[in-house]
């Protein structure tokens, strides 16, 4: 083949490659296009195109067709290899005999490589990767391949960083969907639990404001004193919501909580949270091997941490199935722990989601959406139980119900200064 006939043969080789890869964004579609065509040009056992990984300093293979079938290319340090050199250096590297080349690459020169030519390819000044042709037999590679293949990495270079700015979109798109859509799910979650003790705050607060004529005069202080304390209660409910997402708020940017470590009684706040379900007509037990658990932590957020479990069981569990909360002294690794346990019988927890939920804003794949919640609460509770220097473990069985556990050194956090 003369040398005119030759470069009209490339050139037009170039013009149908640029007209396939105009419409191409994919960064893989991109690169197998250009491989397949530059092998047909340049005659090639095998070409490569690849990434240059900034974070890794790596050339991370994008397509590569190689007839030889062999195991797919490990990522290539850079330097290492005709690609890897074509990148340090930023120009084209020619390798006739790879097999004594002092930069061959050990996995292609494992896998039979004779001769290797590379280009790096740029935006700008800016090295984003490089494109290599390799063959199985010796080969003295020309100027006029080596003009090739600078054509092919020159048209493709800039081709390549446009698909990936086009992937980057799409993936940073729909990730903010992802989150907008979880915001508005948390949102939505947040509000109806929010407006039921709104609303309960509202109606007693009219109540109270509003015409007593139907009261006796012997029960109006008693039932305004009931009023009274269900609308504390009903504070008490959106003080801890808020304060749990301002804790979400808090881990998200890194933050340890602040505990407010006292003296506390595990066995006397138990019985309250538990109390306070049995008036609402839940059916919830508890026992414990000890009258009283005094230790040094912060009660606020504790009884937080049990009534998220408690509720959690109640919510998961049908009407009439028990709850069981169970308080227990036990020893680890010869330290003095409380153990609280919350046991229920409910839709338990499907293997795939136990991995994940301590994670904010997570939900199980077995969660209707009629079931309202935040996704918050055992997120905060595992960083709560692990300042205090324990631990809380998770173990479910669809259909069978959840055993949630959590242990806290009776001395409170290691950090803590008890007195």
């Amino acid at each position: 083949m003369s040398s005119e006939t030759n470069r009209v043969r490339v050139f037009t080789a170039l013009y149908d490659i640029a007209v396939a890869i105009g419409g191409v964004l994919e960064p893989v579609e991109l690169a197998r296009l250009v491989v397949d065509r530059a092998r047909e040009l340049l005659d090639a056992g095998a070409v490569g195109v690849y990434s240059l990984d900034e974070s890794t300093q790596r050339l991370e293979p994008i397509y590569s067709s190689d007839a030889r079938d062999g195991l797919p290319e490990p990522p290539i340090a850079i330097g290492t290899g005709a690609a890897g050199q074509a990148v340090l250096r930023g120009r084209l590297v020619r390798v006739d005999d790879y097999m004594h080349w002092p930069d061959a690459g050990t996995w292609a020169a494992a896998n039979g490589v004779r001769s290797a030519m590379a280009a790096p390819l740029q935006v700008a000044d800016r090295r984003i990767g490089a494109m290599s042709v390799r063959t199985y037999t010796p080969r003295a590679w020309t100027d006029e391949d080596a003009q090739t293949l600078t054509l092919l990495a020159a048209q493709i270079g800039p081709a390549l960083e446009a698909a990936r700015l086009h992937e980057r979109t799409r993936v940073a798109r729909h990730q903010a969907e992802a989150a907008i859509n979880l915001r508005d799910e948390v949102l939505a979650g947040v509000s109806h639990d929010l407006a039921g003790p709104l609303a309960r705050i509202r109606l007693y607060a009219e109540l109270i404001q509003g015409d007593r004529s139907g009261v006796q005069p012997n029960g109006a202080a008693d039932q305004i004193s009931q009023w009274s304390e269900r609308i504390v209660v009903a504070t008490g409910t959106m003080k801890t919501i808020i304060q749990e997402l301002v804790d979400i708020a808090r881990l998200q940017m890194g933050q340890a909580l602040q505990l407010d470590v006292r003296e506390s009684d595990l066995v006397t706040l138990a019985r309250r949270l538990v109390g306070e379900h049995q008036a609402a007509g839940r059916r919830i037990s508890l026992e414990s091997s000890c009258d009283d658990l005094v230790g040094w932590w912060d009660e606020a957020r504790l009884a937080r941490v049990l009534a998220n479990l408690i509720d959690n069981a109640v919510k998961y569990s049908p009407q009439e199935a028990g709850v069981e909360v169970n308080v227990a002294v036990v020893k680890h690794s010869g330290t003095d722990y409380a153990r609280l346990r919350v046991r229920d019988r409910g839709r338990g927890i499907p293997p795939e989601d136990l991995p994940h939920v301590f994670e904010p804003f997570y939900r199980g794949s077995n969660v209707d959406t009629k079931t309202t919640g935040s996704g918050l609460g055992l997120a905060v509770a595992h960083q709560i139980v692990e300042q205090h220097g324990g631990a809380i473990e998770i173990d479910s069985q669809p259909g069978l119900g959840t055993v949630v556990s959590l242990r806290v050194p009776l001395t409170g956090p290691l950090d803590s200064d008890p007195r």
